[in-house]
């Protein structure tokens, strides 16, 4: 890990296959409820690069300088398709991005919260998919911020540059319900324990309504992120390398059991919890896929 004192850290890693550096900086704190992180990243594989990109409670957004990233359905492999620069609704399916050669660019993971305040829609319209910036900012707001991104001469202008878009924007944006942003806090506090009975109950509002606005404002309904947040939960533990069995670590998770755990890792990630961590790519390269 490197840093300098404009407050950027660079990761790097090199193999015979694949380089990479992840370099990262914290976001203003203006964004601090709107943003979990930003992560600039440059990278060279000499044979295809695959990663699995497993459901957590954030909207990510990738502004590629390089070539298309192909993503493609973990659940539907023949669903795939070619992107630049985009944004993932929230997703409870794992998906897969693919590439080859060198790839550069610019991630920006908003929270729940952040991302509705950000792009000013009904979140269930892009919930478990993907959709070109242009489509969502407008074919020259996007090409404004991608060109800027592109052209910036360091990365800490590039850092200063994405700050200035996210403030200017999210101070017209529309915040979300206040109900809605309690529901979620819980959830999140809780790593999805809450039922949403008892979130309905505190809000003095029926199951129908609480569904019907976790779904335009976040994009999924409560049960559905409550699953999300507590699988989110034991990725968390498992990086961390936290020397447990995996029964504990799946009672620790608010599983029932172990079976219920693996379940959970078979539909959000495709594989076992085993299989997972052995994916776990060195130096924050993310998950081999």
């Amino acid at each position: 890990m490197l840093g300098n004192g404009s407050g950027v850290q660079v990761n790097v890693h090199r193999s015979g296959t694949h380089n990479w550096a992840l370099i990262t900086r914290a976001p203003d704190a203006g964004l601090q409820p709107y943003v979990i992180d930003y992560q600039g990243y440059r990278e060279l594989a000499r044979v295809p690069m695959r990663r699995l990109q497993p459901p957590f409670d954030g909207i990510p957004m990738i502004v590629t300088f390089g070539p298309s990233i192909d993503i493609v359905n973990g659940d539907r492999p023949l669903e795939r398709r070619l992107y630049r620069s985009f944004l993932a609704g929230l997703h409870d399916v794992h998906v897969f991005t693919e590439y080859e050669g060198r790839q550069s660019g610019f991630q920006v993971n908003f929270t729940l919260l952040g991302a509705y305040r950000f792009l000013n829609i009904t979140m269930s319209d892009i919930a478990n998919r993907c959709l070109d910036l242009g489509d969502l900012l407008g074919d020259g707001e996007a090409e404004r911020l991608v060109d800027s991104l592109q052209d910036a001469a360091d990365w800490p202008t590039r850092f200063d540059l994405m700050d200035r878009f996210l403030l200017e924007r999210l101070r017209h944006g529309r915040p979300m319900s206040p109900d809605v942003a309690w529901a979620l806090k819980n959830l999140q506090a809780t790593h999805g324990a809450r039922s949403i009975g008892a979130l309905s109950r505190d809000l003095s509002c029926s199951r129908k309504t609480l569904i019907q606005r976790f779904h335009a404002q976040i994009g999924l309904s409560p049960k559905a992120v409550a699953n999300i947040l507590r699988f989110a939960h034991a990725v968390e533990r498992i990086r961390a390398a936290d020397e447990e069995s995996w029964a504990d670590l799946a009672i620790a998770c608010g599983y029932y059991d172990q079976a219920h755990f693996n379940r959970d890792f078979r539909r959000y990630s495709g594989r076992t919890p085993r299989e997972f961590q052995a994916a776990l790519l060195p130096d924050g390269g993310g998950i081999a896929g």
